[in-house]
């Protein structure tokens, strides 16, 4: 997220501080150095035609050999750097949403690893002391790179073209974390009331077992007692009378 956040801040300077009037001046100086170059270069060619037309003078007595870096012609001289491209406020603003997209993707993705370890940790018997610190260090990334972020984004020091876009974002954004919340809840109450659909059925279906079981012991048991019943005339039957 650090670097996501640090091409935000450049943008917001970029844009706020003039930056980019300094990059065109430099190009134009650039482009200054490069009209000296081409006259001094048409100069050179000059001379060395009118050089032809001189008597050489006697030649001078060669240097002394130097050591050190300066003896050394393999190594570059070097050169003043300047902008070869520069961004326009609509290449700055593209890059910004870019940036602000890139952050909040990490941030989601941290997010997520953070909910995953603290399920994991709390699920442990004896969770280790690392693991909590490990929480710990992800939570306060979380939260100082959401607050120094936002805190970059709201004054009047914000560039006219990103305040309205960074607004808007936040507003879009905190709407569909609200939807995100709502639906998320609803879904929990779904599986609650699925859970216990399943749990109510799983019940019945237990309970008319169990009707099941009780009325064949019932007839099994009114079955003996008939069968006993029976027996019992037969053989009173068949005694015989005093």
């Amino acid at each position: 997220m650090r670097a996501a956040y640090n091409g935000i801040q450049y943008c917001v300077e970029a844009l706020g501080e003039g930056t980019v009037q300094v990059q065109k001046i430099k190009k134009a100086a650039e482009q200054a150095q490069q009209i000296v170059k081409d006259v001094k270069s048409t100069w050179s060619i000059l001379s060395g035609l009118l050089s032809l037309f001189k008597p050489k003078p006697p030649p001078e007595p060669k240097p002394l050999a130097l050591s050190g870096p300066a003896a050394d012609p393999s190594k570059p001289k070097p050169k003043d750097e300047y902008i070869r491209h520069v961004p326009t406020e609509d290449d700055i603003v593209q890059q910004f949403v870019k940036h602000v997209g890139d952050f909040y993707q990490q941030h989601r993705d941290l997010s997520e690893y953070h909910e995953r370890r603290y399920a994991e940790v709390y699920a442990m018997d004896r969770p280790d002391p690392r693991d909590i610190l490990e929480l710990s260090v992800i939570k306060n990334e979380l939260d100082g790179a959401y607050m120094k972020l936002s805190g970059m984004m709201r004054g009047a020091h914000v560039p006219a073209q990103l305040g309205p876009l960074w607004d808007n974002f936040n507003e879009i954004y905190d709407h569909v974390k609200e939807q995100q919340l709502i639906r998320k809840e609803r879904d929990r109450i779904r599986r609650n009331n699925e859970a216990w659909r399943r749990e109510q059925a799983h019940h019945f279906r237990i309970d008319r077992l169990m009707v099941v079981v009780g009325m064949v012991f019932a007839l099994a048991l009114m079955w003996g007692v008939m069968l006993s019943l029976s027996l019992l005339v037969k053989t009173l039957a068949g005694l015989e009378p005093l």
